[in-house]
C-alpha cells in the first residue's frame, strides 16, 4: 500500500520524471557519472537550479549520488535511456502533455466552468492554505516540537508567521506557564481564529496583525519561534534580523522548516520541497539547511543545537 506520503508527495513527483525525461538527463548520463557541470554542458543550456533538481532525481532513486557526481539507477538506466529495448521515456512525455487536461476533471464531473480551489491557476486561498499546512502539522510536526523544546524558563513566545497557530497551540498545550502572540497577516489570522476557537489554550494565544520583515515583533521576548517560514534567502535575513532585536538577551530562536540536507540525499520530502520552492520564486536564492544555520550565524545567535525533527523536517535552535 502507497504511504500517506507517497501520495501526497505524487504531483511534485510526477513532474520531475516528466521533466527530467523531456530534459533527456537519463540519456545525457546513460553509462557514466557526471558532475552537475558536465551534465549542463551535455544538455547545452543549464539554470542555477539544475542541482537542486538532479538532487530532486537522486531523492526520488531515478539518479544515485556519490563523490560529487550522478549516475542513473537501475530503474532509469532500463528505462529512461533513449535507446534502450525497455525505454518509456515516449509514453511518459505524452502522459505529461495529455496530463494538463486533467485540470478540467473537476469542471467535467461537477458540469461547471468554475473551479472555486483556483488550483489550476496556481492561486491558493490564505484560509485554504492556513488549513492545509494544518494538515502537515497534524500529521506529528506540532506534537514532536513541543516534545523537542525545552520552553522551561520562556513565559511569552511570539510565532511569527503562524498560520493556523496549531504550534503555539502544542507548546502552550506542553508549557502551561507559557503565552504565545500568533504574528501573521490579517486575511489568515481570520483563519487562526476558527482553529484555535474552542482549545483550552485559546486564552493563552493572541492573535497580532503584522509585517513579520518589518514590523516590530515585540520586546524582551523570551522565545521566537519560526516555523515553516523563512526559506529564501533575503527574506531570511529581514525576519531574523528583526527577531534579533526583539528576544532578550539569551532569548531562544526556534527554527523549524523542511530544509534540504547535502548530506542526507535520501530526502525526499525536503528535496521536492525545496525545488517546489525555487518553482514559486524562481528568483530567489532558496536556503539549504547548512546556508541556513550559516545565516543563523552571522546574524549574531550562538546555534546550541540542530538536530532532525521527523522524517520531513528540520529543527535548529539558537540563542540571542
Amino acid at each position: 500500500m502507497k504511504s500517506l506520503m507517497d501520495t501526497l508527495l505524487s504531483p511534485w513527483t510526477n513532474r520531475v520524471l516528466f521533466t527530467a525525461v523531456r530534459l533527456r538527463i537519463f540519456t545525457i548520463l546513460a553509462d557514466q557519472s557526471m558532475t552537475v557541470e558536465e551534465i549542463s554542458s551535455g544538455m547545452e543550456t543549464a539554470t542555477q537550479h539544475l542541482k537542486p533538481f538532479l538532487d530532486a532525481c537522486a531523492s526520488l532513486d531515478l539518479l544515485l549520488y556519490q563523490d560529487g557526481k550522478y549516475r542513473n539507477s537501475q530503474f532509469s538506466q532500463v528505462h529512461l535511456v533513449e535507446g534502450k529495448p525497455g525505454y518509456v521515456g515516449d509514453f511518459l512525455q505524452i502522459v505529461s502533455a495529455e496530463s494538463k487536461q486533467w485540470d478540467d476533471l473537476y469542471g467535467l464531473i461537477t458540469g461547471s466552468d468554475d473551479d472555486p480551489s483556483d488550483h489550476h491557476k496556481g492561486e491558493v486561498d490564505p484560509r485554504k492554505f492556513s488549513f492545509a499546512m494544518n494538515n502537515i502539522g497534524m500529521q506529528g510536526e506540532a506534537e514532536a516540537l513541543a516534545d523537542a523544546v525545552d520552553l522551561g524558563d520562556c513565559r511569552k513566545m511570539v510565532d511569527v508567521g503562524g498560520g493556523s497557530g496549531l504550534y503555539s497551540v502544542y507548546l502552550c498545550r506542553k508549557n502551561p506557564h507559557l503565552r504565545s502572540v500568533v504574528i501573521d497577516k490579517r486575511e489568515t489570522l481570520v483563519a487562526t481564529r476558527e482553529m484555535i476557537a474552542g482549545c483550552e489554550e485559546e486564552d493563552r494565544i493572541e492573535l497580532l496583525e503584522a509585517d513579520m520583515a518589518i514590523d516590530p515583533l515585540g520586546k524582551n521576548i523570551d522565545a521566537i519561534l519560526l516555523s515553516d517560514v523563512v526559506y529564501e534567502d533575503s527574506f531570511a535575513e529581514k525576519v531574523l534580523k528583526n527577531a534579533r532585536t526583539s528576544l532578550r538577551d539569551n532569548g531562544l530562536l526556534i527554527i523549524r522548516g523542511y530544509y534540504y540536507d547535502p548530506e542526507n540525499p535520501k530526502s525526499r520530502f525536503s528535496a521536492l520541497f525545496r525545488l517546489n520552492m525555487i518553482v514559486f520564486t524562481p528568483n530567489g536564492s532558496i536556503l539549504t539547511l547548512p546556508s541556513m544555520k550559516k545565516k543563523v550565524a552571522d546574524m549574531g545567535f550562538t546555534i546550541t543545537r540542530v538536530t532532525p525533527l521527523t522524517g520531513l523536517s528540520s529543527l535548529i535552535l539558537a540563542r540571542g
